[in-house]
């Protein structure tokens, strides 16, 4: 032993008359640095042996955004408006992880990489999960590789030794204990432009709070505190980028959660540089490309031909991916799983969606990452019927959603604020935009149960019943759930009408699960008069074709109730503005056209029966009418009906093959043809009303060419 190291622990002690005072020996030191390393969250480092198979970038993909980063880790100090933070995000599975996974290993490669930390809520470990192993374990990343007698390393170990409880205070004095004063007291003491250049943090959405888990738990109590702890990490790291001693760079990725989004919108504004995963990247090429070499890593492993898998099949991944690299790494992860002999067939069952029952999906983990994003709306049972709500709603206005499914005002924010990484959410001051989701993916996961699981599978037969009920609500109310002052009734109303005649009276008459004879308690009158007053024709003539398509298609004239009431009143209501409307051989076309025997790829058109041009517009000119629930067939519809069964009964029996060898003369003999038929029908029955003869340019005209028809 030499008699430097008989020293080593001792202290206070005396040569002659000189005291030594030894107040840091190393073992008093190594028993903080151990202390630290009991306060750090190990399988959260980049490296770590729980992220063995977690995603990084294809050595050829992502080029241009880890380019980006990397120029701005290395020489961000050169840029016009140089920035201490890199907020990296995107939807969920546009390879927010997979390129901070990269560019964490090429810095640490290049001795670039301080420090690292991947959060993730959906491991077992409480440490990947916890805000409160953050500092400890970017410190410990940014110490380890110091020598014991780095003057940095003795300060922060130092902290560590004069305060035991160090790892339980906010996170801001943690960085200010633990790295701040630190590298203050010694930055002239060594040169801190040796030191690495960049924290990576990724995925700061999935901090929870340490309750978060405990049993009855109220969600939104749960979500709220998971926010705060959020906002408190960027608020530490805000803090410390503020500092001039702080020599790092941080870059953050996360999904754009409200809160996070919200925070460097406003509070770091002026310190962060943004990059959002969008189409500016060309995902598509990139994922084109790590699919082209994973298919050849397949192809030699189970000697498939060179042309496999097609190039058409190769197009329609990258298009389902939709810019989305956990779709691609999901199917190829399935295909090398090792477990099938035949990944051919597999393909195609992923290409043609025909996963079999109790078999585990080929996008088992991202249902699983849809399951578990959708599950953190504080309420995720309605949140998911929103979902399928806003599926049927596809391009209208946000406003307009919002009123329609809202029980009280700000519901939507409460309900859809933690699923911006699947639901692209208008802001607040824009409200003529639609909802839309990020993925095509996500489309598909929600219409498919067997993919959904059984909770969210329950919810999604939930889901149509919630649509269909809203609808049913306006239509017997006139309004929505929330009161609304007039004017804005007004508007949501004329929207509405839109709505029901091309997205709600098809689903309310033609779901299974729906009961369409609730039409029946309806207000016809007065929504019929309503439309046309706001000068939509057009929707009032889309309702009077979209009531009729539940009624049964063999039984011409044998119409439900719901569907006479409607009718008749739309057919009132235009022939009192003085319309041409449908007569009994216009329908009987119509119930020709719907016939279940046939065919035919096209179907009858009301537009050509009912015009307009010759009478009042309709807008302006129409009072409303008292309101009248009761429902109501007037004598005159239904003695049409009668005689449409009464011709539809006398149709020979090749009626079919006759209009079939008149087709390639006349492609819409539902409109013009039979004529001979009809003729002879119309003389038995005595019917003087004409026929109208309608060709294939006036199928989207108000009235026939004859009429000189206005197009629409």
């Amino acid at each position: 032993m030499s008699a430097l190291h008989c020293f080593t622990n001792a202290r206070d002690w005396n040569v002659g008359s000189i005291t030594i005072n030894n107040t840091n020996p190393s073992g008093t030191l190594e028993k903080a640095f151990q202390y630290l390393y009991g306060n750090i969250a190990e399988d959260a480092a980049h490296n770590s042996a729980e992220r063995h198979d977690a995603p990084k970038c294809h050595e050829d993909t992502r080029k241009a955004v880890q380019e980006e980063i990397h120029g701005w880790i290395t020489h961000g100090d050169e840029d016009a408006e140089p920035t201490k933070i890199l907020y990296l995000t995107g939807p969920a599975g546009t390879g927010k992880t997979a390129i901070a996974g990269s560019i964490a290993d090429t810095c640490d490669e290049q001795g670039l990489l301080a420090g690292s930390f991947f959060f993730a809520s959906f491991l077992a470990s409480e440490t990947r999960r916890l805000k409160r192993y953050l500092v400890a374990t970017l410190v410990y990343h940014l110490i380890s590789p110091l020598d014991d007698d780095h003057p940095l390393r003795r300060a922060v170990l130092l902290a560590v030794q004069r305060d035991r409880s160090i790892f339980r205070k906010r996170l801001k004095d943690q960085l200010r204990l633990l790295l701040m004063k630190p590298l203050k007291d010694t930055r002239s003491q060594f040169d801190t432009s040796v030191l690495p250049k960049v924290f990576i943090i990724d995925g700061l959405d999935e901090v929870e709070a340490e309750s978060s888990r405990e049993s009855d738990r109220d969600p939104h109590d749960v979500r709220t505190e998971n926010e705060r702890d959020q906002e408190e990490i960027l608020s530490a790291l805000l803090y410390a980028t503020s500092e001039s001693t702080f020599p790092f760079r941080i870059l953050i990725a996360s999904r754009p959660e409200r809160v996070i989004q919200t925070f460097f919108s406003n509070n770091a504004a002026d310190v962060t540089r943004e990059i959002f995963l969008d189409n500016k990247y060309d995902p598509g090429s990139d994922i084109a490309l790590f699919l082209r070499a994973s298919f050849a890593k397949i192809r030699r492993r189970y000697k498939l031909p060179a042309l496999w898998p097609l190039e058409k099949d190769l197009e329609k991944l990258v298009y389902n991916a939709s810019g989305q690299f956990i779709y691609a790494a999901t199917i190829i992860r399935f295909l090398q799983g090792g477990k099938h002999p035949n990944p051919q067939a597999l393909l195609n069952d992923i290409l043609h969606q025909s996963f079999r029952c109790g078999e585990v999906g080929a996008l088992a983990s991202l249902d699983a990452l849809y399951a578990r994003i959708l599950k953190s709306s504080p309420d995720w049972a309605l949140a998911f019927r929103w979902i399928h709500a806003m599926d049927r709603l596809e391009f209208i206005p946000v406003v307009f959603v919002n009123q329609l499914l809202q029980d009280y005002e700000g519901q939507a924010e409460y309900l859809l604020e933690n699923l911006t990484s699947l639901v692209w959410i208008p802001p607040a001051e824009d409200q003529s935009s639609p909802y839309h989701f990020h993925h095509k993916s996500f489309c598909d996961f929600i219409k498919d149960e067997s993919r959904c699981g059984e909770e969210l599978g329950h919810t999604s037969k939930d889901g149509d019943a919630f649509y269909k009920e809203r609808l049913v609500n306006v239509i017997l109310n006139k309004s929505p759930a929330v009161t609304l002052p007039e004017t804005q009734n007004t508007m949501f109303l004329c929207d509405f009408v839109h709505v029901i005649g091309s997205r709600g009276i098809p689903y309310i008459v033609g779901s299974t699960e729906s009961n369409p004879e609730v039409l029946t308690r309806s207000d016809a009158q007065w929504w019929v008069h309503f439309a046309l007053k706001c000068g939509m024709n057009i929707f009032v003539i889309d309702w009077f074709t979209n009531i009729h398509n539940g009624c049964p298609s063999d039984s011409a004239g044998n119409c439900f109730l719901y569907c006479k009431h409607w009718r008749s009143t739309i057919l009132r209501a235009c022939r009192g503005l003085g319309w041409r409307v449908p007569n009994t051989i216009a329908l009987f076309h119509e119930a020709i056209c719907r016939h279940p025997s046939t065919d035919f790829k096209f179907s009858w058109s009301p537009y050509p029966y009912f015009n307009f041009s010759d009478s009042r517009s309709g807008s302006g000119d129409v009072d409303l009418l008292p309101t009248m629930t009761q429902c109501t067939v007037d004598g005159e519809y239904q003695a049409t009906l009668d005689l449409v069964a009464a011709m539809y009964s006398r149709l020979p029996t090749d009626w079919i093959s006759q209009i079939v060898r008149e087709r390639p003369q006349d492609k819409h003999a539902f409109y013009s043809g039979l004529t001979a038929v009809i003729g002879d029908i119309r003389r038995e029955l005595g019917i003087e009303e004409s026929d109208i003869l309608v060709d294939e340019d006036d199928r989207f005209d108000w009235g026939s060419d004859s009429e000189d028809g206005i197009d629409l």
